[in-house]
């Protein structure tokens, strides 16, 4: 077992210093600023707070836990604020962070038809990350690398993006890890080297006429510089229930790696939740699909969050400022033909 346990954990290691924070980037479906910070802030009806815990590899000793809380507000009338902080432990690695996020919206139309917004956002990043050797040799020499009890340090970087909307559709791209790797964990000749990665997402929300029911399909595409690409298709689902203070919602997620010339399935994400009032709660079943993956098992992932609305809103299911804006945009142009029939008529 404790052969095994090194193993991981060097892979863990491995992955989680070198590549894109997975860890983070997976819950974009529930906060897409984590990807975009052009999208910070963008209900300007709501602050929202939400927090995530994930577990993976039952029965491991130091499986991989992350815990993630997230935060967002609207500042002005055209910006918005979004931070997060995490704690990631993969076997005897650790790194925690905080990540601050703002963006500016700039209308480009707003009548009776809808209306047309561009987003800028900026993101400044600070982790630390720490990993302590001292289970790892099981009596056999470390790597000449590693050296000491442990070693631990602190970086910093930065991430853009700009995000456009027209109505309930949104697309947009942003850059994350804009800065080559400062922490100096990882300053020796032997790392590989790092740059930005590419995050473009696509996405919109439709609602059932005559029932209070959206469904929102949300596609994702990643590239980094060591070209680990990843593509993501996700659908949710809003409902209410007979009750006005309760709504269900759930999400399907597929994950595919786009490295290779067929590409290859990466796994397969199920949400349900429950909304109660202002509160939310839900629990995500992440299937693995690699050959590791279905080794070790599922990961399982806990969903809780709380809004406060500036119309002290306490529904289940509260209007957005998009779905507003086109209410008022729709009720405008039935006045309008009302009265032009009023007029006509008379």
């Amino acid at each position: 077992m404790r052969k095994l346990i090194l193993s991981l954990s060097l892979l863990l290691l491995t992955l989680t210093a070198f590549g894109q924070k997975y860890f983070i980037t997976n819950q974009y479906a529930y906060d897409l600023f984590l990807v975009n910070p052009a999208d910070a802030g963008n209900n300007s009806k709501c602050i929202t707070f939400n927090g995530f815990y994930q577990k993976q590899w039952f029965g491991v000793d130091l499986a991989p836990t992350t815990q993630l809380f997230s935060f967002q507000a609207p500042l002005m009338s055209n910006l918005g604020s979004g931070t997060y902080i995490f704690n990631d432990r993969n076997g005897n690695y650790q790194r925690m962070g905080l990540q601050q996020s703002f963006s500016v919206e700039i209308k480009l139309r707003e009548n009776r038809n809808g209306f047309t917004s561009l987003h800028f956002g900026l993101a400044a990043l600070i982790d630390h990350a720490s990993i302590d050797y001292g289970n790892l040799s099981d009596g056999a020499p470390l790597d000449p690398v590693l050296s000491g009890a442990g070693e631990s340090g602190t970086g910093f970087n930065a991430n853009t993006g700009i995000m456009l909307e027209i109505n309930n559709y949104h697309i947009g791209v942003a850059m994350s890890e804009l800065f080559a790797q400062n922490n100096p964990m990882y300053q020796s000749e032997w790392e590989p080297q790092t740059g930005p990665a590419i995050h473009a997402h696509a996405g919109t929300s439709w609602k059932i006429p005559d029932r209070e029911i959206y469904i929102e399909p949300l596609f994702y595409y990643r590239k980094d510089q060591n070209t680990d690409t990843r593509f993501d298709a996700n659908l949710k689902l809003y409902m209410p229930s007979l009750d006005p203070n309760f709504a269900f919602w759930g999400i399907l997620a597929y994950r595919r790696s786009m490295d290779e010339q067929l590409g290859r399935n990466l796994g397969m994400g199920t949400t349900v939740g429950i909304d109660y009032r202002s509160f939310s709660f839900g629990i995500e079943h992440q299937l693995g699909l690699t050959s590791a993956q279905k080794q070790f098992g599922s990961a399982f992932l806990l969903v809780a969050g709380y809004r406060i609305c500036s119309d002290k809103s306490k529904r289940a299911m509260p209007c957005t400022q998009k779905d507003a804006i086109i209410k008022a945009a729709q009720r405008d142009k039935n006045r309008g033909l009302k009265g032009i029939k009023d007029a006509t008529a008379k």
